[in-house]
């Protein structure tokens, strides 16, 4: 007797739980080789002006306006123009674990397992909940987010993270808006998505025993390392010369305190009426005065020279708005 044949049943769209389930029992649609595999894929709520490519295995890329999360949200959301958008999503709402076509659920940003986000029109800090840096991110900016687990960038050779308006012939680059370009922007590194500041103790280089409080800046400017290599070389160069001044105090002490040690007076005898003149001997002590004094002046002009020295330091190095070698980047922070 013949076998009876089975009815072929096309499985490329199966995403139902329970038929998950029953395909891991028999053993079909492993995926093995690329073959297809039965897994739970949450239902994409689209908009309805949306163009929805999705895959098999919660792969996405929709072609909207700008809506970082439900119907209702970004500057699409809101009924806006000039606000396209290109979603590309893998791991929809996975951090909630597998879910089958009953779920319906929406892009999340902090639920998606990973996202490349371009958009028109966005507040894209706002969007992926990051910390809030001074000057940074305007609203309504064309933007570029990525998020996942782990991002690399890597590069054979450069590469080069840039802000600011390009260099292109005949003219100034604007904004994606069309407005003036006219800041260069700032880079930030930020670990641990904080920038408030902190709390700040220390120990005082005049009393040990007192503890220093108050608060710092979570997020610092970056030294730039020429600047800083030659603010510690002058640094240094004064260092020396303090210690030269020191040993002029320390050697015009030593020949003062010689001079005072060898330094008599001649003992004249009891005069007897009528008391004749006594004739006393010349001090060895007057040279060594001339010699203290003029060392001394000479002292006094060196520290003050070094101490304009000191202010110029601080004035090159330590003065944002008017050293030309500020030591620290204006552009690029870090915590």
């Amino acid at each position: 007797m013949a076998n009876k044949s089975q009815k072929i049943v096309d499985q490329s769209n199966v995403k139902d739980l329970e038929q998950i389930k029953k395909d891991e029992q028999s053993g079909k649609r492993r995926g093995i080789a690329g073959k297809p595999i039965t897994e739970g894929v949450p239902h994409f709520e689209s908009a309805p002006s949306e163009h929805l490519i999705q895959g098999d295995n919660n792969s996405f890329i929709i072609l909207g306006r700008d809506r970082p999360g439900n119907l209702y949200s970004g500057y699409g959301g809101r009924g806006a123009t000039q606000a396209g958008r290109i979603d590309l999503i893998v791991g929809l709402d996975s951090a909630n674990g597998p879910r089958g076509e009953d779920k319906i659920a929406n892009p999340n940003f902090a639920l998606d397992a990973a996202r490349v986000y371009i958009s028109q029109k966005a507040d894209i800090d706002r969007y992926m909940g990051l910390a809030e840096v001074p000057g940074q991110a305007p609203p309504g900016r064309s933007t570029i987010g990525l998020k996942a687990d782990t991002i690399r960038i890597h590069s054979r050779n450069d590469i080069k993270i840039v802000t600011g308006r390009s260099r292109i012939e005949g003219g100034k680059e604007k904004l994606s808006t069309g407005g003036d370009n006219e800041t260069p922007g700032t880079i930030s590194l930020i670990a641990g998505n904080y920038t408030d500041d902190e709390p700040s103790f220390g120990f005082s280089i005049f009393n040990p025993l007192q503890i220093l409080g108050g608060t710092k800046k979570k997020l610092q400017p970056i030294p730039k390392g020429d600047n800083l290599s030659q603010c510690l070389n002058e640094i240094i160069d004064a260092i020396q010369q303090l210690s030269a001044l020191v040993g002029d105090n320390v050697s015009m002490i030593q020949k003062m305190d010689l001079a005072l040690a060898t330094h008599t007076h001649a003992i004249a005898p009891l005069p007897i009426p009528p008391f004749p003149p006594v004739a006393i001997a010349p001090s060895t002590y007057t040279p060594i005065t001339a010699f203290i004094q003029t060392k001394t002046v000479s002292s006094i002009i060196a520290r003050q020279l070094f101490n304009k020295n000191l202010e110029l330091l601080k004035v090159n190095y330590l003065n944002e708005n008017f050293g030309s070698v500020y030591i620290n980047s204006k552009h690029v922070f870090t915590t």
